[in-house]
């Protein structure tokens, strides 16, 4: 069993620890995975010594930790298949994403998951602080669900930024394409490949008294940026009929405009459940940012979503805290 995949299910003392063990539970019976379980108690040491008076501190602490531990064992037992059986269950106390990528590098996983803060279905609601962190600084993927939607999800979009030229973050959109291709093959969704372009700086250009450009050279910029948009995709298509023959056709679609606005609108009109997308940190800062593109994103939209990190992505996160131990690197869903 030792090329099984592992996911890792963050589950919290709330009404949605629940829902967040159910779509984990889906999630790995679709991909063959087994599962660890994680809840972490924020600051339980401060509560603990208001009560020393009564009780010893630190057994009180591990009464608490055990007292969930066999909560959350008792839940899993309730559902009578293998992966639940086979579950492993981790309950800390200390920072909630700190301590959910630390046990997510030492188990070995390859995918977090976890329920949004986020409540309900309307858009502009920000996500939680929990998930901020986790979607920045993890290493590995990270799959925030939006619980009142469907636990299989049956459109399914990757996003993609066509005029991407460096290796990397090339790599990085093939690698985003293939995952939600796969997650499509598994739960036999539709799925669909967004690429979004526009012109930098193009109404400044039109409107501006001071740049003296003529509308014809803008329209021709126009139509070049555009060429340059559909022909990455093209390749992009191209390198997913050799590399993934297998795998759920995708259909492609370029359009123009801000990804801020042509992502959340496309999710919104195609009933997109899940949201695969890149998240690239920037500025040579690992985890601060996940750039300019996704995080306005993901504050407008109502699915799921599926962020993936770079290869090699490294977290600020130590797995100790030993200033000599080594940050996780990014590990990809897909593979032993």
């Amino acid at each position: 069993m030792a090329n099984r995949k592992r996911f890792l299910v963050v589950v919290q003392q709330n009404r949605g620890s629940e829902r967040a063990i159910e779509h984990a539970l889906t999630i790995a019976a679709q991909h063959d995975a087994d599962l660890t379980l994680v809840d972490v108690f924020s600051y339980l040491d401060a509560y603990t010594m208001a009560l020393c008076d009564v009780i010893d501190s630190s057994e009180l602490r591990r009464l608490v930790l055990e007292h969930r531990r066999k909560q959350l064992q008792e839940y899993l037992a309730a559902h009578d298949n293998e992966i639940a059986r086979n579950a492993e269950v981790r309950v800390f106390d200390g920072v909630p994403f700190v301590e959910v990528i630390r046990e997510a590098a030492r188990s070995g996983c390859e995918l977090i998951v976890k329920v949004s803060d986020r409540e309900g279905t309307s858009r502009n609601r920000i996500f939680g602080s929990t998930d901020m962190h986790l979607i920045r600084k993890s290493p590995l993927p990270v799959w925030t669900i939006n619980a009142a939607r469907k636990d299989t999800p049956r459109h399914i979009l990757a996003t993609v930024d066509p005029l991407a030229m460096d290796p990397e973050a090339q790599d990085l959109q093939r690698r985003t394409v293939g995952i939600a291709a796969e997650l499509a093959q598994a739960t036999a969704a539709d799925l669909f490949v967004l690429s979004t372009w526009e012109l930098v700086g193009e109404e400044s250009m039109r409107k501006s008294p001071f740049l003296k450009i003529d509308d014809a050279r803008i329209d021709s910029l126009l139509k070049e940026t555009e060429y340059r948009a559909q022909n990455a995709q093209a390749l992009l298509a191209r390198w997913f009929e050799r590399e993934l023959p297998g795998a759920t056709p995708p259909r492609w679609h370029v359009i123009k405009g801000s990804a801020r606005e042509v992502i959340p609108n496309f999710a919104e009109s195609h009933d997109i459940e899940l949201l695969v997308m890149p998240s690239v940190a920037r500025a040579g800062i690992p985890g601060l940012l996940i750039g300019s593109t996704a995080e306005p994103v993901l504050g407008d939209i109502n699915c799921s979503v599926l962020t993936i990190k770079p290869d090699g992505f490294v977290s600020p996160v130590m797995l100790d805290d030993s200033h000599d131990a080594p940050a996780p690197k990014a590990r990809a869903v897909a593979g032993s």
